[in-house]
């Protein structure tokens, strides 16, 4: 299994080959971190960085690549939601979920809290990030609060993880 490293750097090699494969890598990114299962094994959120960088240096626009990472964090959340809501209250027996215990309970205990702004929040917590869907699924959230709550938490997090390298890249070419 390759490192974090090892991944960045091949994606990043493969970005300055191919700069027009940057909405579509950035679109499956997006996807993977929003998986459950996936997330654990793809980097995205440091991938995002140093895309953005790359990205920006090779002369790229920001707008396209955000909405692509954006539009593929909605699809991966909407994918986990129904496999929660599939498997109900059975979902936490399944791998990784019944691994990761304390991150399931403050998924629900979120949820349950703060409804929309739980799973607009879950995004941005680290480990946390692909079991919200789920479990906000498993709990039975509406679809249209979860699809609300989903599109704007993968706009937030696509732009603020995209940005920074793209603003780096700025100020060191002017």
């Amino acid at each position: 299994m390759e490192t974090s490293n090892t991944w960045t750097e091949s994606i990043i090699a493969l970005l300055a080959q191919h700069i027009a494969l940057t909405e579509p890598i950035v679109f499956v990114l997006g996807f993977a971190e929003s998986i459950v299962f996936l997330s654990l094994l793809v980097p995205s959120t440091v991938l995002f960085l140093a895309i953005g960088g790359a990205h920006s240096a090779l002369g790229g626009i920001f707008w396209p690549v955000w909405l692509a990472g954006a539009a593929g964090a909605i699809l991966g959340d909407i994918l986990s939601f129904a496999i929660g809501r599939h498997f109900k209250k059975k979902v936490i027996t399944l791998w990784p979920l019944n691994r990761n215990p304390r991150w399931v309970a403050y998924a629900r205990l979120s949820i349950s809290r703060y409804g929309i702004a739980g799973v607009t929040a879950g995004k941005f917590l680290g480990m946390a990030r692909p079991f919200v869907p789920v479990i906000a699924g498993s709990m039975r959230m509406t679809w249209p609060k979860f699809l609300f709550a989903s599109t704007i938490s993968s706009l937030l997090w696509a732009g603020i993880f995209l940005a920074p390298g793209y603003g780096i890249a700025w100020v060191l070419t002017h």
